[in-house]
């Protein structure tokens, strides 16, 4: 660390054991950087190199870095903005994180390296998994016309399981259980990297005995879509809310069906709090009935019908997988991964040897300008709340369920008002859920806050248009309609086709 980082770095380069330290009042002005770093001219901080800005979140720039020493390493870098260091609540809120993701140091969850300040900046510095998240993965899969295949389904559940129940049995320094949940796990949320590991990328939601500071009573943290009920409901929740999302985002992959992203707020919330899942094997025949059956056991809606740990869930998914797919390695996702995102990754790999080695590298492809790289942490920390009015917290209004016949329609579907008693009576108020992202206790997206960069959402999170995919392993941004010659040979071979009919249509008449 150089002379300008403070004691709140929380953990040291030589160990990397968590140093839980306060923060020094600094006596002068915090500066902050304003030059753009490159691979050629890489900004100092700390006992980082910044070497690239990959973009903006809400609470701050993105950075690939490289952290020094007698083994460098690549690392993501997310530096708070400037403004919100002067807020009290986000700073707590901030620490108090810090005291509990540096702890957690397990093969399935991406490792949060430190949070501290340099120089009156705060920062977080991150493993870089070189790979994609689920969702990138899968729309990529179902892009190509291809799924993802059982046992591989299997295994990726497995790891995930093991993740979850390494954080939530962590304990803090004096051996005191953390009670950690994770409570935003999604597709978005776990990484597959190109050598097949599996990991969890963000437990910056996570809910813990450490927090002095607890959300709103109405702020639901959390994507809606895979939200356990008692979650959507803003009940106490425990591991088992992490086994039903790990559920919600298997029966997905299971039924090859991507679960609606997008919709009426309301209604999604009130199918979150009130969930009916048919079998996968439902939509996809090809799923065993042992498959489905523990993938529906981890989506009951009452969390003691659930299995009773994560643990519990892996290892019956481990037991399926040896049943069905005895052979599947992790090595296996990881082959499929590369396949299926083969430019990019020979991209990444010379982007690696900049940022670690300081290698000035040609791209495979294209200007220099354009080699770049989200890695999936790059969003670490920002998630979705849903402002809910207080009245709907308490409803359970099970007319929404998912997959359940609506008793209130006739077989036609047409609505029948002696069946349903709020087609008779007034109108109720309309009621609106308001969805922005959160870090760190403060709500991003409004018009006096910074935004989210759309490309990282894109790029991370899988959403919006992408790349269309051109057979081979080739992709390509836009077309730009033919080239001259192309449109030479074009105008050349219509001329001659219809000169050749027209010779052919005299013949005939003469004939």
């Amino acid at each position: 660390m150089n002379s300008d980082a403070t004691s709140l770095d929380v953990t040291t380069p030589e160990t990397g054991m968590p140093v839980l330290a306060h923060k020094q009042e600094r006596p002068h002005t915090p500066h902050f950087m304003l030059q753009e770093p490159t691979p050629e001219a890489p900004l100092p901080f700390g006992r980082y190199q910044l070497i690239r800005r990959i973009g903006a979140g809400g609470m701050g720039e993105v950075f690939l870095a490289r952290e020094g020493g007698p083994h460098p390493r690549a690392c993501v870098v997310k530096k708070v903005l400037p403004n919100l260091v002067a807020n009290r609540a986000f700073v707590g809120r901030f620490l108090d994180e810090a005291k509990v993701v540096v702890r957690l140091k397990h093969n399935n969850i991406a490792r949060v390296y430190a949070m501290g300040d340099v120089g009156g900046e705060y920062f977080l510095s991150m493993e870089y998994v070189q790979g994609k998240t689920v969702s990138r993965f899968t729309k990529r899969l179902r892009d190509r016309k291809a799924e993802m295949p059982l046992g591989l389904i299997l295994l990726l559940g497995e790891k995930v399981c093991e993740g979850l129940q390494y954080a939530h049995e962590a304990k803090d320094e004096t051996g005191s259980p953390l009670h950690l949940v994770h409570r935003d796990l999604s597709p978005a949320n776990v990484c597959i990297s190109y050598r097949g590991e599996v990991k969890i990328i963000d437990f910056g939601a996570a809910q813990s005995t450490l927090k002095e500071e607890q959300t709103a009573p109405r702020v639901v943290i959390g994507n809606l879509t895979y939200m356990a009920p008692e979650q959507a409901k803003k009940l106490i929740v425990d591991g088992r809310a992490d086994v039903y999302s790990c559920g919600v985002m298997l029966w997905e992959l299971l039924a090859w069906h991507a679960l609606p992203q997008k919709g009426d707020p309301i209604e999604r919330w009130r199918r979150a709090a009130n969930p009916v899942w048919d079998a996968p094997s439902k939509t996809n025949g090809v799923i065993p009935r042992d498959v489905d059956e523990l993938v529906l056991k981890a989506l009951k809606k009452e969390p003691g019908e659930r299995y009773s740990n994560a643990a519990e869930f892996g290892e019956a998914l481990r037991k399926a997988r040896m049943r069905h797919a005895p052979d599947v390695k992790e090595r296996d996702i990881g082959e499929l991964l590369a396949r299926v995102f083969h430019k990019e990754k020979v991209n990444e790999d010379y982007v690696l040897q900049e940022v670690v080695y300081g290698k000035t590298v040609t791209p495979m492809v294209g200007d220099r300008s354009r080699l770049s790289m989200v890695p999936p942490t790059a969003l670490a920390f920002e998630h979705t709340a849903v402002m809910a009015p207080a009245d709907i917290l308490k409803q359970n209004d099970e007319i929404t369920d998912p997959g359940r016949p609506d008793p209130t329609l006739n077989d036609d579907g047409t609505p029948t008002p002696a069946k349903d008693p709020r087609l008779l009576g007034p109108k109720p108020q309309q009621v609106h859920l308001l969805e922005q992202r959160k870090s760190f206790g403060l709500t991003f997206g409004d018009v006096h806050e910074p935004l989210i960069e759309a490309s990282l959402i894109q790029e991370i999170d899988a959403t919006g248009d992408e790349e269309p995919y051109v057979s081979g392993e080739a992709y390509t941004a836009e077309y730009r309609g033919p080239t001259g010659l192309q449109k030479l040979a074009l105008f050349g071979g219509i001329f001659f086709v219809a000169v050749g009919l027209g010779f052919l249509g005299v013949w005939l008449a003469l004939k």
